[in-house]
């Protein structure tokens, strides 16, 4: 089922302050929401529809700054609830005052996670639209009616069909159209693909700009042993800001070993990292850890490690029960490593 993100529009809403609270000598920090990022859906969360309302507080400094944030009350999904706090803790506030001068106070705050569709309505009127544009042999026209009938969106889904509208469009420049026969034609589980097709697409859309077809053409050319322009186009790719090429290329560059590439490595990872890229956390984690790049601190290993076990990634549920068996950067807990050692081996 497609997953339309109008949960996303739900701006935060800071919860009001019991009226006790309220006196004339004093006032609640107030979220200046133009300074606040929008949560985005962790993949994990999207692909298992969660959703829910998540609840925090906040304790905002006299400077307007988050100081120190936490869930109150849950969503009942610990990557939502991440994402949100995350997210809303990067918003500038006026601080609470208290006889007109600023000072340090907690204030709550609660953001929606909601998974909605579009109406029937919409879905006709998307596709008649489309189709109107596609014979007027217009190529964005033409790629998303590619798009309706590879995902079955008002129509029965027919892979062919789509292919063909998404060939007109591609053949014309359309750098979306060229980006999906790229996947079409990549390796699966089960389906080896036609590599060599799904590089000549992604090479078009990667010259067109797109940051995923720059990533998934750096895989295709690693793997064909090509590492100096798989590289290149990973750098052109992270330059976007994409999370899984910043973090490939950091992980590459940490393998030379050189100190310049160290540094810059550790770089690209906590870029990724701060993006939710889960093997960023975990590599970045295994530096904390051993000091690679970076001073160790076996707290900011745990850290990361958690970060990634809460989208439970074996390798990090791996690392931090370990860290847990052996009270390193945590208070030791020999039952919580077991816990972790279970998690990282049921089936994903």
């Amino acid at each position: 089922m497609k997953l339309y993100l109008t949960a996303l529009a739900v701006a935060a809403a800071q919860l009001s302050a019991p009226a006790l609270a309220q006196t004339s000598a004093s006032t609640k920090p107030v979220a200046q929401f133009s300074t606040c990022v929008k949560p985005e859906w962790p993949k994990e969360a999207l692909r298992h529809e969660e959703q829910g309302t998540v609840q925090l507080a906040f304790l905002i400094g006299t400077d307007g700054s988050v100081r120190e944030s936490r869930v109150e009350r849950s969503t009942g999904h610990p990557l939502l609830d991440q994402a949100a706090q995350d997210s809303l803790a990067r918003c500038k506030f006026k601080p609470g005052t208290e006889n007109g001068q600023p000072v340090e106070t907690w204030t709550k705050m609660q953001y929606v996670w909601k998974l909605d569709g579009p109406s029937q309505k919409q879905i006709d009127e998307n596709l008649a639209q489309a189709r109107a544009g596609a014979e007027r042999n217009e190529p964005e026209a033409q790629y998303k009616l590619g798009l309706i009938y590879l995902n079955g969106h008002g129509v029965p889904r027919d892979q062919e069909v789509a292919r063909g509208w998404l060939e007109k469009a591609a053949n014309q420049g359309s750098a979306g159209a060229q980006e999906t026969l790229g996947l079409l034609a990549s390796p699966r589980v089960g389906d080896p693909g036609d590599p060599a097709l799904a590089a000549v697409w992604f090479r078009k859309a990667a010259e067109q700009g797109k940051a995923n077809s720059q990533y998934f053409l750096a895989l295709l050319l690693h793997k064909q042993g090509n590492n100096d322009e798989a590289k290149v186009w990973l750098r052109k790719a992270a330059a976007q800001n994409h999370p899984s090429a910043q973090s490939a290329l950091g992980s590459t560059l940490l393998a030379s070993g050189q100190d310049d590439d160290l540094k810059e490595g550790i770089g690209f990872l906590q870029k990724a990292a701060a993006q939710q890229e889960r093997t960023a956390q975990v590599v970045l984690g295994q530096c904390y850890e051993t000091g690679l790049g970076v001073s160790q601190d076996y707290a900011q290993a745990a850290a990361m490690y958690q970060r990634a076990a809460l989208a439970h990634n074996r390798m990090a549920e791996l690392a931090l029960a370990r860290l847990y068996e052996q009270g390193l950067g945590v208070t030791q807990d020999k039952a919580k490593a077991q816990e972790l050692l279970q998690q990282a081996k049921a089936p994903q």
